[in-house]
């Protein structure tokens, strides 16, 4: 085993465990709504997730749909268990704890006679158990005990030291996620300073990156060669935003400037092509442009975030925290119900239906009847892997929210809270007093801190105009810059204050038409909608207690309006008001936007029943001029957050 050291001299930063994250305000709430909603009470999502889930030999012919894969239950409740932990450590839940350590001890006390571990009886458990090993480490780093650090071990030197273990297909289907495991063994080489660990992992990705790169149908996109080559991002989406992770990953440990390079270009490519205005690449299960009427799979919100976040430790580049943030406080939270208690599995900036047959996007595929309901808020789906994802979405992000590294800190996400931050046997505990992303100032209170300098580094967003810091009631920094951390540099102490301010206008963004920003918030026109709720459906996923929702216009066309071409920022009237209970409560949002409107006549909806593209030229109705309210996305059913323009 070589020294810790041969880690340190690469990579500093790290995101906190979740037992380090105390929740206040807005997002105290929220974490509270996701444990009495779906995270606390599994089993309305039905199967698999009424079942035992990894206590017992799940099989995927009991879903309530045809078709499935054996490893499909595994990979389901492994999203689910690694977000439920994370939230009970958040909230200081023992009840929901003990949900997830059920299946931990389980799994621990069948270990099979060489020490591997296994996803039930089943033999494809590859990616599954990439699923599950990410909740393994967080549990870990919240308890650093050391029995469950051995078998982590044991089951990575008994599984690599067998030479088909680096068996990789060349192909870009599910089979080659099992390189994934990449990321594990590279979390025991930071963990342990073994460099076995290390080797292996490079050892794999070798094999793997041949292999695609010989692929006929174009896999070599998902490796680091084929993205700093600047191949087009196609595909399957989910897979693509997990393989993204890995350059970063490699460029985090090595510091090969190779794999940073195929980071930033894969980025680039992904953002050209196919994001969509609340922030999020479309992923209708394939990749799809960057049209109008395109949705993407709420499963992207988390592994894309999550990807992301890798990007962020590896780099230290603010422009990750800004994509995460646009990400998760728009495409995120407008793909959920407000009381945690329904979700989607297509979500898209553009929605005046949400129906039963309104969700077009895979009309072409043989299961496409099935999927006619994806736009729905429900507790559960046609197809499981967002309904678990959902529960990873929030926490995996606020784990990424402050990053500490030997001699500093960075503040990524400015949210209500207390983190406590460690450096060795020390800590810098802040609490920050702010309703972020709805206001944008904040204070920085200091609790504890170490006796020492630290460099503590303050996030400025992308989105910001000019920004100020004031230390202990002294303006100490302002400035114009952007998408970067300024810093601080002193010996901290109990009492001290930081305040940071900044500044901004709403943003206008042309795309295919406009779409409008104020500061991480997209903002949307909400449609008035007629509302049917659901207690039985065929996949027997709702109760009275967890209904599913259809939602339909009032009006045929009282959503279709057009925005004047020469809007500017100054045209736009921000008007801000006393926040009252929940802020991403339907129309209880804090913040919301007025802006000049005209009614078009022919954009409608495609049968009656989905969306259609905004059109090129717009037809005007003879009606006046009109002031339409907006409202973060997050905070609203259905929208039109695209606009056509006059």
């Amino acid at each position: 085993m070589s020294s810790i050291n041969s880690y340190s001299q690469h990579s500093t930063l790290k995101d906190l465990p979740s037992n380090r994250i105390k929740p206040h305000g807005w997002v105290k709430e929220f974490l509270k709504r996701q444990e009495s909603g779906l995270t606390g009470n599994p089993e309305e999502s039905g199967f698999p997730f009424n079942t035992g889930m990894w206590t017992e030999n799940m099989n995927y012919k009991d879903r309530e749909f045809n078709g499935g894969s054996g490893w499909w239950p595994y990979e389901q409740t492994g999203y689910y268990l690694d977000g439920a932990l994370r939230c009970a450590y958040m909230n200081q839940s023992q009840k929901l704890k003990q949900k997830v350590l059920n299946n931990i001890d389980y799994v621990l006390a069948n270990i099979d006679k060489d020490g591997v571990l296994h996803a039930g009886k089943i033999d494809d458990d590859w990616w599954p158990l990439v699923v599950f090993m990410r909740m393994l480490f967080e549990q870990y780093e919240n308890t650093q005990d050391s029995e469950l650090l051995k078998a982590l071990e044991n089951h990575y030197q008994a599984t690599y030291k067998k030479e088909e273990s680096y068996n990789i297909p060349k192909s870009g289907g599910f089979e080659v996620r099992s390189v994934l495991h990449l990321e594990h063994l590279m979390s025991l080489y930071q963990v342990t300073g073994n460099e076995w660990y290390l080797q292996v992992a490079k050892r794999l990705y070798h094999k793997f990156e041949t292999n695609l790169l010989e692929s006929p149908n174009g896999a070599g996109m998902l490796t680091a060669t084929g993205m700093a080559k600047g191949l087009k991002p196609s595909g399957h989406a989910v897979t693509y935003h997990e393989f993204l992770k890995i350059p970063a990953i490699l460029y985090y440990y090595t510091k090969d400037e190779k794999y940073k390079e195929a980071l930033y270009k894969a980025y680039k490519l992904l953002e050209n092509h196919h994001e969509l205005a609340d922030g999020l690449s479309s992923g209708i299960e394939e990749l799809h442009g960057n049209n109008t009427d395109m949705a993407h799979e709420v499963c992207n919100v988390t592994d894309y975030n999550w990807t992301s976040g890798w990007a962020l430790l590896a780099t230290g580049d603010a422009y990750f925290a800004d994509k995460m943030e646009k990400v998760i406080y728009n495409a995120g939270f407008s793909s959920i119900t407000s009381d945690f208690k329904a979700h989607q599995y297509y979500s898209t900036p553009n929605m005046p239906i949400s129906s039963d047959v309104s969700s077009f996007y895979n009309d072409n595929t043989n299961w496409g009847f099935t999927g006619k309901g994806r736009l729905c808020y429900r507790p559960g789906h046609d197809t499981e892997c967002c309904t678990g994802n959902i529960h990873r979405m929030f926490p995996t992000f606020l784990n990424r929210s402050c990053l500490v590294g030997k001699k500093e800190a960075k503040i990524v996400f400015y949210l209500p809270g207390t983190f406590t931050i460690p450096f060795g046997k020390e800590f810098l505990s802040i609490t920050q007093d702010t309703n972020y992303p709805f206001s944008h100032s904040v204070s920085l209170n200091i609790n504890t801190a170490p006796k020492k300098n630290i460099t503590l580094g303050l996030r400025v967003p992308g989105w910001c105009d000019n920004y100020t810091i004031i230390l202990n009631g002294k303006e100490i920094k302002n400035g114009h810059r952007n998408s970067f951390f300024e810093t601080v540099s002193r010996k901290f102490k109990k009492g001290d204050q930081i305040e940071i301010t900044f500044s901004t206008k709403p943003k206008i963004e042309k795309r295919h038409g406009i779409a409008i920003n104020y500061g991480p918030l997209v903002f949307s026109y909400p449609i008035e909608a007629k509302k049917r709720i659901t207690t039985n459906d065929e996949g027997q996923k709702c109760s009275p207690e967890f209904p599913a929702y259809q939602l339909f216009p009032k009006e045929h066309l009282n959503w279709a309006y057009a925005i004047p071409s020469d809007i500017t920022s100054n045209d736009i009237k921000v008007i801000k008001g006393n926040q009252v209970g929940y802020p991403w409560g339907i129309r209880n949002s804090p913040i919301k936007l007025q802006v000049k409107a005209r009614a078009v006549s022919n954009w409608s909806l495609k049968y009656h029943t989905s969306i259609s593209e905004i059109p090129d030229k717009v037809l005007l109705k003879d009606e006046p001029e009109q002031i339409l309210t907006l409202e973060p996305i997050g905070t609203t059913l259905l929208r039109i957050t695209e606009f056509p323009v006059y």
